[in-house]
């Protein structure tokens, strides 16, 4: 009878265990640092939100989610996502000292953001007045869009700084930056609305606030990266990354249709709702998946801590460590997920009455269903595994699918129930989102998601 391989050698099992609680520790450090910061954004836009939704009201408020909606729509699809890539490949570059290619990567991201944000916004800008008279059937809406496209322009960068500072574990700094930028935003909103200002004063402090963010994360980076390598990576020379062209053009390519999914999330039903319902049913749909996103938006800082975590300790130990990690973490975010939904669901009927008004009180029966959308929770970890594994094309298919299925869901349920049929599309996208991501790492060979499961092979 064989021995475990723990009884031949427990020092190997010792020093396994020490890399997982390495890893598990610095993940909850890193996670701890972010949620602290999303706490507090969290707990000032539930403050700012219904102030908002409240002193502009459900009109004002359906125009300007609207507005926000289809620039960030058309931004999303002509722009580009470094994030991920950025992680990654600057990760890779750190780890083997290759300086040359590490500053090549931030200089490539940058440039990117940059070249097609212009491209893009200079489009829109000039196209504002139409976009105007085509959503709103108002003229005088030509300012607000051209207010959100230049927030947008100066919010292209954020994903690769933020990228950078994370690979240089610079956590703590950026929950600083990220609960100083809430604590200013809900000042300068609060004062703009309460001096009448209402919608242009409302779009004008998200210009200022995104410019700001964008600036100072800019000039951090440039420091980091100064201190770090003591030359200026703007004089990095692309051609460094020539032997890894073809997989960055491929990764970027396949992200780019991979954020399909989360512009169809984030804009696209909001805007295809805007095609048959009232501005008036539009501020009522938004609200309520404002509201349930705040789930969502504890999410984030878990993620941003994960994915470099699983591509360190995947580069290190395979899959010798990955699958325990995997499903420690599973067990942890079921649990906690799961509790705060059932809260937030139970809160929300007192809640939403009281805090925003009685003309929002048609929200409730959106928010109940909307609630169903976060059993996607519990596999968080999944799109970092997968491109950790280098699977960022069978990633995007099932990114892909999904949004199509919210696509052609709204497109048929909208017309027939309104805000709630966009909303059980918003859901069914989920749901097929889960069943595709569950279905596929299940059966990555290595990977033991369950004990004692049998191996079995996928391309």
């Amino acid at each position: 009878m064989s021995k475990s391989p723990s009884k031949i050698n427990p020092l190997l099992d010792r020093i396994q265990n020490s890399i997982l609680d390495t890893t598990l520790h610095r993940v909850a450090r890193n996670t701890g640092w972010l949620l602290t910061a999303e706490v507090v954004a969290t707990l000032f836009s539930a403050i700012q939100f219904p102030l908002v939704a409240r002193i502009l009201g459900v009109e004002g408020y359906g125009i300007v989610v609207l507005i926000i909606g289809w620039v960030g729509l058309m931004t999303g699809l002509l722009g580009i996502q470094t994030r991920k890539t950025i992680v990654k490949y600057f990760s890779l570059f750190v780890a083997n000292e290759s300086k040359s290619k590490a500053l090549a990567t931030v200089k490539l991201g940058i440039g990117l953001n940059i070249i097609l944000a212009t491209i893009t916004c200079t489009l829109l800008f000039i196209a504002a007045p139409k976009l105007s008279i085509w959503m709103l059937d108002n003229p005088d809406g030509t300012l607000w869009f051209r207010l959100i496209i230049l927030r947008d322009f100066f919010a292209a960068t954020g994903g690769t700084t933020t990228s950078v500072l994370r690979v240089l574990d610079r956590f703590k700094w950026l929950s600083l930056f990220n609960t100083i930028s809430s604590i200013a935003t809900f000042a300068l909103i609060s004062i703009v609305l309460f001096s009448g200002w209402h919608v242009n004063g409302y779009l004008a402090i998200l210009v200022l606030v995104s410019a700001g963010q964008a600036i100072i994360l800019y000039i951090k980076c440039h420091r980091e990266l100064y201190s770090q390598y003591n030359t200026n990576w703007w004089r990095a020379e692309l051609h460094s990354l020539q032997d890894y062209n073809n997989e960055i053009k491929q990764m970027l390519l396949t992200l780019k249709l991979d954020s399909l999914r989360k512009i169809a999330t984030d804009k696209a039903d909001v805007v295809i709702l805007g095609l048959f319902v009232d501005i008036h049913n539009v501020g009522l749909y938004k609200m309520a998946k404002q509201l349930s996103g705040y789930l969502s938006r504890l999410s984030n800082p878990i993620y941003a801590a994960l994915y470099p975590e699983i591509v360190r300790l995947y580069h290190e130990s395979g899959f010798q460590h990955l699958s325990h990690f995997i499903r420690q973490l599973t067990l942890w975010l079921v649990a906690g997920f799961g509790t705060s939904a059932i809260v937030i669901t139970l809160l929300a009927k007192p809640f939403v009455p009281v805090v925003f008004g009685p003309e929002y009180a048609g929200a409730l029966p959106i928010l109940y269903i909307m609630m169903l959308m976060h059993v996607w929770l519990g596999l968080i970890w999944a799109p970092g595994l997968l491109l950790a594994l280098g699977k960022a094309r069978q990633l995007t298919a099932i990114n892909l699918v999904s949004a199509l299925i919210l696509v052609i869901l709204s497109f048929l349920l909208s017309p027939i129930w309104g805000a709630t049929g966009a909303t059980i599309a918003l859901v069914a996208n989920y749901w097929a989102w889960t069943t595709l991501i569950l279905f596929y790492v299940s059966r990555i060979p290595d990977l033991r998601l369950w004990p004692r499961r049998a191996p079995s092979g996928i391309n």
